[in-house]
Formats: structure tokens, sequence, C-alpha cells
């Protein structure tokens, strides 16, 4: 099994740093914190800036999504986890304001 050290740092390096939606809009992760790893859950929570605001986003990994990090933490798996995060990331974006399961997901730094 990954440790959370592993899985911190096979994300960091294709996660932190501005990530591209479309031309014009992206997420700059500014911080990625791997709170807990086990073969039923992966929680991520991230620290990011996007159009001016900062918000710090908890994301939960559950079933299949979890047992990327079971075993040993293969650059494919990694690759995908980060697509997960990333393609969850943007959509708790869009939708944080219109659904109350996105927007429990976040929390904003700055006012």
């Amino acid at each position: 099994m990954a440790t959370s050290g592993q899985v911190r740092e096979a994300l960091g390096e294709r996660l932190l740093g501005a990530q591209q939606e479309w031309p014009g809009f992206s997420i700059d992760v500014r911080e990625l914190r791997v709170t807990e790893v086990s073969p039923r859950l992966l929680l991520v929570e991230l620290d990011i800036r996007a159009q001016g605001e900062s918000w710090r986003v908890s994301l939960d990994y559950q079933g299949q999504e979890a047992s990327l990090v079971s075993g040993d933490l293969t650059d494919e798996a990694a690759e995908y986890l980060a697509l997960l995060v990333r393609t969850h990331l943007f959509e708790w974006w869009h939708t944080k304001d219109t659904e109350k399961a996105s927007r429990r997901k976040g929390t904003r730094l700055d006012t």
C-alpha cells in the first residue's frame, strides 16, 4: 500500500501549479495534502486559487478509486488518479454555487 507521502509526491508532480481547463481559465493548485490513505478511502485536500479567489477543497475517493493506492503506486495509477482529481476539482468549481454536495467540499479562504 502506498503511504500518504508517496501519494502526495506522485500527485504533487502532476497537480501542483496551473491546471488548464480551457484557454483563459485555470485553477492554480498551491498546496496538496493527502490526509488519509487506506484500501477503502483516500482523502485529498487542495488549496487552490482561481479567478481571484482562494479555496480549500476536500475530495474523497472510495472503492475502486481508493484501490488505486492499495498496491504499488504505478505511474499509470498516479496519472489516472491525477486525472480524477483534476476532473473533480473543475467539476467542483463549476457546481460549488449550485450543488449542496459540492458546496460542502470547499471552504473559501479569503473574502
